[in-house]
C-alpha cells in the first residue's frame, strides 16, 4: 500500500466511523418512536374496541386508568389530544361542506382576473416597444 492510500484511510475511518455512529444512533431513535406511535395507537383502539367486545367492568377499569393516567402525565395528555384529532381530521376536513358551485365560481373569477392581469401587461409591453 502507498503512502497516501494509508494515510487516506487513517484520515477516513474516523468519519465513516462517526457516521455510522449517527446512522445507528438515528435508527434507534425511530424505532422507539415507532414502537411508542403504534402501542399508543393500539391503546387508542383497545379502548375503542372495548366498548363492543370487553365486559362492562373491564371498560369501565380500563377507561378509568387512563383517565388517571391522562391527569398526571402531560405527555399522555398530548398524544391523546394528537390520537384523536387524527382520528377525527377526516370528519373535520369534510364538515362544514364546501359548496362546489361557489368555489368554481370563485375559481372562474379568479382565472379572469390573471387573463387580464396578462393581457394588461402584454399590451403595456407592446406600447413599451412602439415608443422605444
Amino acid at each position: 500500500m502507498s503512502v497516501h492510500q494509508k494515510a487516506l484511510r487513517v484520515v477516513t475511518i474516523p468519519f465513516k466511523a462517526a457516521w455510522l455512529l449517527i446512522l445507528i444512533v438515528n435508527f434507534l431513535i425511530l424505532a422507539a418512536a415507532c414502537v411508542l406511535i403504534a402501542a399508543y395507537v393500539a391503546y387508542g383502539l383497545a379502548l375503542m374496541i372495548s366498548y363492543f367486545f370487553f365486559p362492562v367492568e373491564w371498560t369501565r377499569a380500563l377507561w378509568q386508568w387512563a383517565v388517571d393516567l391522562y391527569a398526571q402525565s402531560g405527555w399522555f395528555k398530548a398524544t391523546t389530544i394528537t390520537f384523536f384529532v387524527l382520528l377525527l381530521l377526516p370528519i373535520l376536513k369534510l364538515w362544514p361542506g364546501r359548496d362546489p358551485n361557489a368555489d368554481a365560481a370563485r375559481e372562474r373569477e379568479a382565472r379572469r382576473l390573471n387573463d387580464d392581469l396578462i393581457a394588461a401587461r402584454q399590451r403595456a409591453q407592446s406600447q413599451a416597444k412602439l415608443r422605444g
